[in-house]
């Protein structure tokens, strides 16, 4: 695995599609999804608006699905702390209790986001009580900064698709698809940037 991805380095695929990659070959059973609100969503323009937040915001939002401890570990890297002191300063044992037994009845709580090695993060308390649940997998939204090029070659590559093609693309890739903000972003990008 190891000289695949060096190969696949070497012939210049950037970070976020090896991470996207790697991803997608790892387990999806979300056994505990079922506690996360997975329809709510407007509170991330990435999720909602991925065209216009990867030209005009210049980041890449996704939801993943990884173990509540790989969320505290990203969150820890971030931070530049280690794994036991992401759960000391603003963390509370007894609200991610409260948070299980909640969970245990039935409530849906929105699902946390981190930023790629940026100290910005929302869900500990969720992702410790998905761990006294017993769970394998949670949503999160993964939040990714992006660099100008990124976006630019995104529509150079695709300039000729139209709006239903972009939607499929984007549903593929795990989003509602593309909204009007995006379509237009999208369509004066080519006409006043390219």
């Amino acid at each position: 695995m190891r000289k695949y991805i060096k190969k696949l380095l070497r012939e210049g695929l950037d970070a976020h599609e090896l991470d996207k990659m790697l991803n997608s070959i790892k387990s999806t059973s979300c056994d505990c999804c079922k506690y996360f609100d997975m329809e709510d969503t407007a509170r991330f323009t990435g999720l909602e608006h991925p065209i216009y937040s990867m030209i005009e915001k210049h980041q890449i939002e996704e939801i993943e699905y990884i173990s509540p401890k790989q969320y505290l570990y990203n969150i820890a890297n971030g931070f530049g702390l280690s794994y036991d002191d992401v759960l000391n300063s603003a963390y509370s044992d007894e609200k991610a209790k409260r948070y299980a037994e909640d969970m245990k009845k039935g409530d849906k709580f929105p699902i946390g986001y981190y930023k790629v090695n940026k100290a910005d993060q929302e869900g500990r308390h969720r992702a410790v009580a998905a761990m006294i649940l017993g769970c394998k997998q949670i949503p999160v939204v993964k939040k990714e900064e992006i660099n100008r090029n990124y976006g630019h070659d995104f529509i150079e590559q695709y300039q000729t698709l139209d709006r239903p093609a972009l939607d499929a693309m984007f549903k593929e890739k795990g989003y509602h698809g593309i909204s009007d903000l995006d379509y237009r972003t999208f369509k004066n990008y080519i006409e006043f940037r390219l």
